[in-house]
C-alpha cells in the first residue's frame, strides 16, 4: 500500500461534506482505486462492500471521485424509495466505468509468481490481525499454490482448476480452496470469486474416522513412557496424562502445582487441562518441565511431529496422537468427567468432541445400560 495520500484524504472529506456515503481507497496492489460504502443487496440487507475499479492511482483520482458521487446518488435514491438500486451496473460483470467484481483490468495480467507474492503479503497482514499461529504459510498456502508458479496469468478459471484437481471431500481439496481464496482476495478477484472457491472446498470433515480403531491400553502406554529418556518422557507423559497435542506439550504446556496443565495458546487458544489419571503426574515428575534439545522455532506441525519420530525411534507400538485419543476415551468412561468438561480440557468444542468420539460414547452408553439390566 502507498503511504497516506493527503489529496485522497481531502477528496474523501469533500465527499463526506456533500453527504455522499462513499469513500475512495487505494487497492492493496497500490495500482488501482476502489470504492467503499454500505450497499444494498437483493435480499434487502445492507452490508459494507468494496467495489474495485479499473481506474489507476494516482492519475485517476478525479475520475474515481465522479464515480463515487454516482454511486452515492444511486444509494440515496434507493434509500429514499425513489429508484431501485442498479445492481447490474455495480455488481455484475465489469463495465467501462467500474469493475464491480474486481479482478485484473485488461492488460493488467498477473503471473503465478506475482500472485503468490501478493498473497504472502496479504497473509502476513492477516496473521498480524490474529490468524492462528498454528497456520503455516509454507504448509497451508505455499505448498498447495506451487502449481501456479509456472503460469503466466492467474484468473478465477485457473484457481478453480487447481481446487478441482483435488479429490472431492479430501483434506487436500479443502487446503487448496483456502489457499486459492487467499489468492483471490490478494489480487482482488472480488467477492463472487471468493465465494465460488469457498464452495469448491466444502465437503471435508476433519473429524471423520479420526479416532483410531485400536488404542494402546494404559499398561502399554506406561511401559513405553517409562522406557523413554527423561526429556521425551516428560513430553509423552504430558500428552498421555492431559491429552495435549504434541506441539502443545513441546511449546505451550506447563504443569501447575495444583495438578492442572496450563496450555498457553496453541491451536485453539489458552486453556487448562485435567490429569487422567492423576498418579501419572508423580510417576513421570511432570511438574518439573524437561524438554528435548530440538529446534522449537518452527511451525507447530513440524515441531509436534518430532514426538512421533521419537516414539518410533524407541519402538513404541502406537502413534503420538493416540495418547490424546486414549485420554479422551478414558474420560468417556469416567463418570466424574462430563463430555463438556472433557472437551474443554482437550481444547475443542463439545460438537467436535462428541462427533470425533461418537462410537466411543455409544460403546460406553451400551456398557452402562447392560450393567443396569
Amino acid at each position: 500500500m502507498p503511504p497516506r495520500d493527503p489529496y485522497l484524504t481531502r477528496v474523501n472529506r469533500a465527499l463526506k461534506e456533500l453527504g455522499c456515503g462513499v469513500a475512495i481507497e487505494v487497492a492493496p496492489s497500490g495500482k488501482r482505486l476502489r470504492l467503499r460504502s454500505t450497499l444494498p443487496f437483493p435480499d434487502g440487507s445492507w452490508k459494507q462492500r468494496r467495489i474495485t475499479t479499473p481506474i489507476t492511482y494516482p492519475a485517476g483520482l478525479e475520475q474515481a471521485r465522479k464515480l463515487a458521487e454516482e454511486l452515492g446518488r444511486d444509494i440515496e435514491l434507493h434509500r429514499m424509495g425513489l429508484d431501485p438500486f442498479p445492481f447490474d451496473r455495480w455488481f455484475d460483470e465489469p463495465k467501462t466505468s467500474v469493475g464491480a467484481r474486481g479482478g485484473a483490468a485488461a492488460g493488467d495480467a498477473i503471473s503465478g509468481a506475482e500472485a503468490i507474492r501478493r498473497t504472502e503479503q496479504w497473509w502476513t497482514v492477516q496473521r498480524r490481525r490474529g490468524v492462528s499461529a498454528s497456520v503455516s504459510w509454507a504448509t497451508d498456502y505455499a505448498s498447495p499454490l506451487k502449481p501456479l508458479l509456472s503460469l503466466q496469468q492467474i484468473d478465477l478459471k485457473v484457481l478453480k482448476a487447481l481446487v478441482e484437481s483435488k479429490a472431492v471431500g479430501s483434506r487436500n481439496r479443502r487446503r487448496a480452496s483456502i489457499a486459492t481464496v487467499a489468492v483471490a482476495r490478494a489480487i482482488e478477484l472480488g467477492p463472487d470469486a471468493v465465494q465460488t472457491l469457498k464452495e469448491l472446498g466444502k465437503g471435508y470433515t476433519p473429524q471423520k474416522d479420526a479416532a483410531p480403531r485400536e488404542l494402546p491400553s494404559d499398561s502399554v502406554i506406561v511401559e513405553v513412557i517409562d522406557a523413554l529418556p527423561a526429556d521425551w518422557q516428560w513430553v509423552a507423559g504430558v500428552c498421555a496424562t492431559y491429552g495435549t497435542r504434541p506441539h502443545e506439550a513441546l511449546m505451550k504446556a506447563h504443569v501447575q502445582a495444583n495438578g492442572l496443565v496450563a496450555v498457553e495458546g496453541g491451536k485453539t487458544g489458552a486453556r487448562q487441562g485435567l490429569p487422567l489419571p492423576k498418579i501419572w503426574i508423580e510417576r513421570w515428575s511432570l511438574q518439573h518441565t524437561r524438554l528435548p534439545m530440538i529446534n522449537l522455532d518452527r511451525d507447530h506441525r513440524t515441531v509436534g511431529a518430532q514426538l512421533g519420530v521419537a516414539l518410533r525411534r524407541f519402538g513404541a507400538p502406537f502413534q503420538a496422537y493416540d495418547l490424546r485419543h486414549a485420554w479422551a476415551v478414558r474420560a468417556i468412561h469416567n463418570p466424574q468427567i462430563s463430555p463438556s468438561l472433557a472437551a474443554k480440557s482437550l481444547g475443542h468444542s463439545l460438537m467436535v468432541h462428541t462427533s470425533l468420539y461418537q462410537r466411543w460414547f455409544d460403546s460406553a452408553s451400551m456398557a452402562s445400560l447392560v450393567a443396569q439390566m
